[in-house]
């Protein structure tokens, strides 16, 4: 298991409510336990598995803040949605060192499974689409992570 440093402060369960209300979305029960013992971070080990790219490197998984400012979910959703507007119901949940998002969905037939945004375009699906499943559930993603491979 991943350990988690430069977190954002304790919450309480009215705060991630009023995060919900504030998102307009319901956080799956798992980021909400998230959130509620940890609040965001950098994790160590930070890579993880894009199934069929190769590896991809967490920067930071974002919490709430009481400012609007960088990692923080509200903040973080505003600046990946400037150009490209996400489909209702994801929220931007953390970041790769070159600007890529990892996004959670929170509502459908996917609710919960955890989404690798490649932002920049390097790996692009034969769709043409850049976003790549990358676990069932932001608890399995947490648990993915690793060093990275030798070989990477």
């Amino acid at each position: 298991m991943p350990t988690l440093s430069g977190g954002f402060g304790t919450l309480s369960p009215a705060d991630v409510a009023a995060a919900e209300r504030s998102l307009g979305v319901t956080l799956p029960d798992d980021y909400r336990q998230f959130l509620l013992t940890s609040n965001g971070g950098r994790p160590e080990p930070r890579s993880f598995p894009v199934p069929g790219r190769g590896d991809a490197l967490v920067n930071m998984l974002f919490g709430i803040r009481n400012a609007r400012t960088r990692f923080d979910l509200a903040y973080e959703l505003e600046l990946a949605t400037e150009l490209d507007p996400l489909p209702p119901g994801f929220i931007v949940v953390g970041n790769d060192p070159g600007g890529s998002s990892l996004l959670l969905s929170t509502g459908g037939s996917d609710a919960g499974k955890v989404y690798f945004w490649d932002r920049a375009g390097l790996w692009v699906r034969d769709d043409g689409h850049n976003t790549f499943p990358v676990a069932d559930s932001f608890a399995a993603f947490v648990a993915s992570l690793r060093h990275m491979p030798a070989d990477a």
